[in-house]
């Protein structure tokens, strides 16, 4: 049985696993809203193959880690140089350089670069800011770069009090193929840390989706480690019995979402269409790239192969749900997009003020777009608080009854929720045996909020301790969310 508690308050309905039953409501996925470009990499060290970011907040700002990489020789050549950048930003929507003067780049020290190192070295270097109590302030910020050229393939790890000045570590003892955006971070439920990586494993026929053609699979594992030292054999993700497509995923972007026990990964889902060859005619042809591509003039996925993004979600961090439906997709056909490279999404996330005035925060998301032929650029995109998912009523009334639960000593339920003009969201407290108890029926609710209050006759905190469930009866309406103040 579930409890609420104030590390743990909020239940994003993100899956099913609180509905004990369901009559006429569905998990209804909702897709991000482009917002504009928030950072375009047109500076000298930043270029055409700008991707692989993540966003934290440090406690004032927020900091938008990056690759900086472009083509040294000319477009789809072997050679690029690569560094990693970062950007600051104080909402989360305005995005400025700093001026760091660490590096050099072509004689000058003014620029943003945090690391500057061999190339194959530096594909996916990933920072991230160490929330473990016991981490050494030295030790703060934590940054892993994948090695995974022959013979060798391991990943370096770094440390830094601040998150610009980083010095190497050692590699890791953990194994893995690493040629993507490796994820790592303190997991405080599993009292660990917890790294997601690429690995790879044989392709099964029988669940081939449609256009693959390679005979191997780009998956995601997951290894431990109690001290950043020694670390447990990578393990993959296990998406059940009824999800055994072999999809490939070329990255993770594993999240945790706090005052909640999800997990949420974004993952950029990877397909090469050259069966589909008639389409190329119609989309755009990046400098002639899809030409290039089919003659073997470069690289054959560099015009072929097309990227978008899933997402998926996990109670433990091992065993995830994902969606067969995207995410995000390239969009209305530009110059720019429907290429490799659409879709990689920065990790993390940022909360940040509506664009109208007198609107609620909502999230913001970075999806890099690279179209390979001029400068990349990182775009945002929005979704509701708590607003990946929902439990959604079309007209036809539905009812959602929740497993049991119990909570601490909150004096108040509150609701993220939307519903049309017509429509509603009732919310009626049941005892263990499914009885309604008296003085705790909202009556129908409307409206579009991220946090409104159950006004109930009786007091909630008299139920504190003690078994309920509740009985969420819903008409033309989204419900996202019920946590506990």
């Amino acid at each position: 049985m579930k409890h609420y508690n104030p590390s743990l308050k909020k239940e994003l309905f993100w899956d099913m696993s609180i509905a004990e039953s369901t009559d006429g409501v569905r998990l209804l996925m909702h897709r991000p809203v482009r917002k504009g470009t928030a950072l375009t990499c047109d500076k000298p060290w930043e270029g055409e193959l700008c991707n692989y970011a993540k966003i934290f907040y440090d406690g004032e700002k927020y900091r938008f880690y990056y690759r900086g990489s472009g083509y040294t020789d000319g477009f789809g050549s072997k050679s690029h140089h690569s560094v990693w950048c970062v950007a600051y930003s104080y909402d989360g929507k305005n995005f400025f350089r700093p001026d760091l003067g660490i590096f050099e780049y072509e004689g000058s020290i003014h620029n943003n670069i945090v690391m500057k190192i061999d190339a194959f070295h530096l594909d996916n270097f990933s920072i991230t800011y160490d929330v473990n109590p016991a981490c050494p302030p030295e030790e703060r910020y934590k940054a892993f770069t994948g090695e995974w050229c022959p013979p060798h393939h391991r990943l370096h790890y770094y440390i830094s009090a601040d998150g610009l000045h980083f010095k190497e570590v050692a590699p890791l003892t953990t194994t893995g193929n690493f040629d993507s955006l490796n994820v790592c971070f303190w997991d405080s439920r599993k009292e660990k840390y917890s790294l997601y990586l690429r690995g790879l494993h044989d392709a099964d026929p029988a669940c081939k989706i449609p256009h693959e053609t390679e005979a191997w699979v780009r998956d995601v594992r997951v290894s431990y480690s109690n001290d950043m030292k020694e670390w447990t054999t990578p393990l993959p993700l296990d998406y059940g019995e009824e999800d055994r497509d072999e999809i490939q995923l070329y990255t993770n972007n594993v999240m945790l979402i706090p005052d909640t026990d999800l997990y949420l990964a974004m993952p950029t889902r990877y397909i090469d269409r050259a069966k589909d060859i008639h389409n190329f005619a119609h989309l755009a042809d990046h400098a002639g790239t899809r030409y290039k591509a089919l003659e073997g003039i470069v690289e054959q996925r560099l015009g072929t192969a097309i990227t978008d993004t899933m997402l998926m979600t996990s109670r433990d961090g091992e065993h995830f749900t994902r969606t067969k439906e995207a995410f995000y997709t390239p969009g209305p056909q530009t110059p720019d997009n429907w290429n490799y490279g659409d879709g990689f999404f920065a990790v993390g996330m940022a909360e940040s003020p509506s664009d109208f005035e007198g609107e609620e925060n909502e999230l913001s998301l970075f999806v890099c777009l690279s179209p390979k032929y001029k400068e990349a650029s990182f775009e945002r995109y929005t979704v509701r608080k708590d607003g990946f998912f929902s439990y959604h009523a079309g007209f036809e009334e539905g009812t959602v009854v929740t497993t049991p639960f119990t909570f601490d000593a909150f004096s108040s339920l509150h609701l993220n929720f939307a519903t049309s003009a017509i429509g509603y969201v009732r919310i009626e407290v049941l005892d263990e045996g499914g009885n309604p108890l008296a003085g705790y029926d909202t009556g129908r609710l409307f409206g579009d909020s991220t946090n409104r209050p159950c006004d109930f006759a009786a007091s909630l905190a008299d139920l504190a301790g003690k078994p309920i469930k509740l009985r969420v009866t819903m008409c033309d309406a989204d419900l996202y969310s019920f946590f506990f103040v």
